[in-house]
């Protein structure tokens, strides 16, 4: 795998999230609502909370929060994605929200400004997650919570290699997916202490998968292709089956909350 530069990166997400922020709200939100419900819930978020949710998409979770917090504020690098984040905020209603442009690496907010934040699916995407982890500690107070969910992969490192293979094929923005373990040994390395983690794991078809980032025909037969020829084996970790013509594969995720020590 070629590494992109930090700058690169970033501007690869926002390539691919603009030309697929339509799809990414009609296919994702009902999708992840079982992860969604198990943030919000996990969270044990309070009227008095000031949440802050990094990578912040159009909006699901930072929303949600707003409706049971004090303030919620959504940090996100796509404006096309705040764009639907601010619609979605005034069809509800909303008041103590806001969705601003920003990077996660260094984030516009002074030290100990929140009592929880939040990322939802997004830490596979940032390129420097220890930096980002850092920042969070320094925005959260002292024994402040953070709330993280993501799509998890295998610590197999042969299995994990080959699932992150397929997942740059069909989103270039893509950087990694880690195993449960390496993902907690993160969250402790970067000064946090793990008090919950729940998996939650279901089923979704190989059309729907692409349809949330719709990369060109080509590298659709390609994926497909490659997971036809794992069913034997599971080499990829995501348990392909065909059903007729239809193939199926199974999504694993993780929501795990650690507090600032």
């Amino acid at each position: 795998m070629t590494l992109m530069k930090p700058t690169e990166q970033k501007e690869q997400v926002r390539s691919v999230f603009t030309q697929a922020a339509d799809s990414y709200v009609r296919h994702k939100g009902e999708a992840d609502r079982a992860s969604h419900e198990a943030m919000l819930r996990l969270s044990r978020v309070q009227p008095s909370d000031r949440v802050l949710d990094i990578g912040c998409g159009p909006g699901f979770v930072t929303l949600l929060f707003a409706e049971r917090a004090q303030e919620a504020i959504g940090l996100d690098l796509t404006p096309a994605f705040l764009e639907r984040a601010r619609q979605r905020q005034e069809e509800l209603g909303l008041k103590n929200v806001r969705f601003l442009e920003g990077d996660a690496e260094q984030m516009p907010f002074e030290d100990s400004s929140f009592t929880i934040v939040i990322s939802h699916k997004a830490f596979h995407h940032f390129a420097n997650p220890r930096k980002i982890l850092s920042e969070v500690h320094r925005v959260l107070r002292p024994q402040g919570r953070l709330v993280l969910g993501d799509t998890i992969s295998s610590d197999d490192p042969s299995v994990n290699s080959v699932h992150n293979e397929l997942e740059r094929l069909r989103d270039p923005s893509h950087v990694k997916m880690y195993g449960l373990r390496e993902l907690q040994e993160l969250l402790t390395s970067a000064g946090f202490r793990m008090t919950e983690c729940e998996v939650l794991e279901d089923e979704r078809t190989f059309e729907w998968w692409m349809s949330v980032i719709t990369p060109p025909p080509e590298v659709i037969a390609r994926i497909r292709q490659t997971l036809i020829e794992d069913i034997a084996h599971n080499r990829t970790g995501l348990a392909p089956r065909l059903d007729g013509e239809t193939l199926w594969l199974k999504r694993r995720a993780a929501v795990l909350v650690a507090v600032r020590r």
